[in-house]
């Protein structure tokens, strides 16, 4: 299974709408699949501004997108959402995935987008702390 798949699945599957994701979102979401299913030869992450960060997603992200598999949707916020495209979909239905893989994804999207932005990363480095150490937010702030 190829990293990327895995990225592009986690932003398909539904779980609430719309189906939009940040890329604090999905950066975060990856890490925890990393952390929580212990993948291997998946994205490397290291303590960043806002935590665990992976350059090697925004890469992946840039490349879907230019494959036409996900979209960048404008926001009232500075941030752009990623969302998947029909052509995206029709890929990731050929994407053989394990039952037990597609609901843990499913768990951590929903964990990922049910949080704000601070209760996110809150959540993270309560977990994770020993990413939070770059971090330019206040970690006992959030952690307190």
């Amino acid at each position: 299974m190829r990293r990327r798949d895995l990225l592009l699945y986690f932003i398909y599957i539904p779980v609430k709408k719309p189906n939009m994701l940040s890329p604090i979102q999905i950066m975060k979401g990856m890490f925890l699949l990393r952390k929580e299913l212990n993948l291997k030869n998946f994205y490397d992450f290291k303590p960043y501004l806002y935590g665990p960060c992976s350059f090697e997603i925004y890469r992946d992200l840039r490349e879907l997108s230019k494959e036409g598999l996900i979209a960048l949707m404008p926001s009232s916020s500075h941030w752009k959402y990623y969302i998947i495209t029909s052509l995206g979909i029709k890929r990731c239905r050929k994407i053989s995935l394990e039952e037990n893989l597609i609901d843990k994804m499913r768990d951590i999207k929903r964990i990922v987008m049910e949080k704000s932005f601070f209760e996110l990363l809150k959540y993270v480095y309560n977990k994770y702390p020993e990413y939070a150490v770059n971090s330019i937010i206040d970690i006992k702030e959030l952690i307190g």
